[in-house]
């Protein structure tokens, strides 16, 4: 029981009594009968405040993160009398639209929505949910606290990465390739089609050209069930913010969406996680199913405070992957040690895999470069950052020597890189 304001005016009233009470004892009896009738009304009152409530909630077990959703609630009065409620809920996030009030008669059931937005990835638990309501004479509320257990699991949120016209980027950069007559491999027929400039003349098919007199080449499709390995840094160095995300979202999202694209195509996709253990394995697998399961494997995946043991990922991957694969290292590298340890690691994987070695671009160091301000302090950023842009810049010559693919690029262009590396690298049949 919680008393209301009412009953606190009530008590509060004789305080101002109080003084007069030193000198006289009219007003000392006055005092203690008004709090005796006070507290025989409260207490009336409270024994009144009877009621029996049940409730419940229901929501998307699946959200994106900072995307606003709904949650439904439901309170049933089970008592013989009406209720003035007031209804919340323990809800992760930032919900929106609590505490609920209504009146509720009795046998009837409210129904309400409330929305909430939860700010992070991974899985997050509901509280209980906290019913209020009046006394009869409005001088209390009674509270009770129902269970309901529930949770919501907080994806990525891929709408960004679409906005981004993925679609136009995947037919931009497949266009040269058709030109380039280069699709798959040189034994999997898919069909015949008109002569373009640059096919090989060992495509051409000379009986439907004699028929149609005009030259006709072979087609031929890509290769499938390939495997497409990406190895996620869980490191300390991934947790640092780029843009509006941090580095580890960037590549989570792009190791999505660029396995979305490899499945389309027929391949296999796996992952391995890390930092100095293994956080999560996911063996090489094809089918629609499997993009969910990248998702479900990884959502609740966030960087950690220790270095990443590159030497475990690559015994791990070796003692499990026989195949060559083609391997993509999603890391930020922010030193010399560091870029050593992950230039060993792209060399290990290079005499076996094929290697695309994913490089964040910080863009505010290019920014400091190009535009170093006016103060005080700009030459001295300016130069700092000269050092690490050139400092960069060896250390992904270095990588592309050891036989990496590398992508080096701003945030909001790292899914369309990635996918493009991986159709060029169909094309060109390079995992044959």
């Amino acid at each position: 029981m919680i008393p209301r304001a009412p009953l606190l005016v009530l008590v509060a009233i004789p305080l101002a009594f109080a003084f007069a009470a030193i000198w006289s004892d009219v007003a000392v009896g006055l005092v203690v009968a008004w709090n005796a009738a006070v507290l025989g009304i409260a207490a009336v009152d409270a024994l009144r405040t009877t009621g029996t409530v049940r409730a419940g909630r229901a929501h998307a077990e699946v959200q994106a993160v900072g995307r606003p959703f709904s949650v439904s609630l439901w309170v049933e009065n089970r008592g013989s009398r009406p209720l003035v409620l007031a209804v919340t809920d323990a809800a992760p996030g930032e919900p929106e639209g609590l505490p609920i009030a209504a009146q509720l008669p009795p046998g009837r059931r409210l129904d309400a929505t409330y929305t909430t937005r939860v700010l992070a990835r991974g899985r997050f638990d509901f509280g209980p949910i906290t019913v209020r309501w009046r006394s009869p004479m409005g001088l209390w509320d009674r509270q009770q606290t129902l269970e309901a257990p529930s949770a919501v699991r907080v994806y990525p949120d891929f709408e960004p990465l679409r906005r981004l016209d993925l679609q136009t980027a995947l037919i931009q950069e497949r266009a040269p390739v058709r030109a380039r007559r280069r699709p798959g491999g040189e034994n999997e027929f898919e069909r015949l089609r008109p002569y373009v400039a640059g096919d090989p003349m060992k495509h051409i098919d000379w009986r439907a050209t004699a028929r149609k007199r005009e030259l006709v080449t072979r087609e031929f499709g890509q290769e499938a069930n390939q495997n497409l390995l990406f190895l996620l840094d869980c490191g300390r160095s991934m947790g640092g913010q780029v843009g509006s995300l941090r580095a580890f979202d960037h590549a989570l999202n792009a190791a999505v969406m660029m396995g979305e694209v490899a499945l389309r195509h027929g391949d296999r996709v796996g992952a391995l996680a890390f930092d100095s253990a293994v956080r999560a394995w996911l063996p090489p697998a094809g089918g629609r199913r499997s993009g969910g399961r990248l998702v479900r494997a990884l959502y609740d995946l966030q960087p950690s405070l220790d270095d990443p043991d590159y030497a475990l990922a690559f015994r791990h991957m070796g003692q499990r992957v026989r195949r060559r694969s083609l391997v993509v290292l999603l890391t930020t590298v922010v030193d010399a040690p560091t870029a050593e340890q992950a230039h060993a690691l792209v060399r290990g994987l290079a005499r076996r895999h094929l290697v695309i070695h994913l490089w964040l671009r910080d863009a505010t160091l290019d920014r400091w470069v190009d535009q170093p301000g006016d103060d005080a302090l700009a030459p001295f950023r300016r130069g700092a950052a000269a050092e690490l842009v050139a400092w960069r810049e060896r250390a992904l010559a270095d990588l592309k020597r050891a036989g990496a693919w590398v992508v080096d690029c701003p945030d909001h262009e790292l899914a369309p890189q990635l996918v493009a590396q991986y159709l060029e690298i169909k094309a060109r049949r390079l995992l044959a």
